[in-house]
């Protein structure tokens, strides 16, 4: 009588695909994806459990990967927002600190009177200076003793939320106080 002899069959790469998709889960989804290909390539042979299993936790592991660049994606997104925004409000804020001389210029030759609105400045300033990142002119308001500059911001409505302060002045004769003294430093440096 012959023997029969039993053969136990193995899917080696199916084996390894499960044990490198389960490694890929617990590590957050490194290596999940290799798993589930390499688990996808040992569904040719038998027996297939492994392998199924492999190409299962594989794709699971892999969603980890998926939510990590939809998380980083998004937090890219507004990261770029918020630095746009912040470069525009450090516009307003470059943009007025060099019309403040202007306006002090002005106040001066009017006693003390502020401009009714920036667009007043019509011999001081080309129009293009006198306009926000937005687009709306600037508008000049008593601070104290001083003035700021006010702008609407992207709405264009003034004394809503998005409304940018801009440069604010230290006060009447101060403000010129103020640039000698740094010019005087300038000149003492050199």
């Amino acid at each position: 009588m012959q023997q029969a002899t039993e053969q136990h069959q193995s899917n080696g790469l199916g084996i390894a695909g499960f044990v490198v998709s389960l490694v890929g889960l617990l590590s957050c989804g490194l290596i999940a994806p290799i798993g589930a290909i390499m688990s996808a390539i040992a569904l040719n042979k038998q027996p297939k459990g492994f392998a199924i299993a492999g190409l299962i936790i594989g794709i699971f592991g892999s969603l980890w990967i998926v939510v990590l660049f939809m998380f980083l994606g998004g937090l890219g997104g507004l990261l770029a927002i918020a630095g746009i925004a912040a470069g525009q409000h450090l516009e307003v804020l470059g943009e007025t600190t060099d019309l403040a001389p202007i306006v002090e210029t002005y106040r001066t030759a009017n006693s003390g009177q502020l401009p009714p609105d920036i667009t007043s400045l019509p011999g001081y300033l080309q129009q293009d200076e006198w306009l926000d990142p937005w687009g709306n002119p600037y508008r000049v308001e008593p601070d104290g003793e001083g003035f700021m500059f006010m702008s609407s911001g992207e709405d264009g409505v003034a004394g809503t939320m998005d409304d940018v302060e801009g440069y604010s002045s230290i006060g009447s004769g101060e403000l010129q106080q103020f640039f000698d003294e740094l010019e005087s430093e300038g000149e003492g440096g050199r």
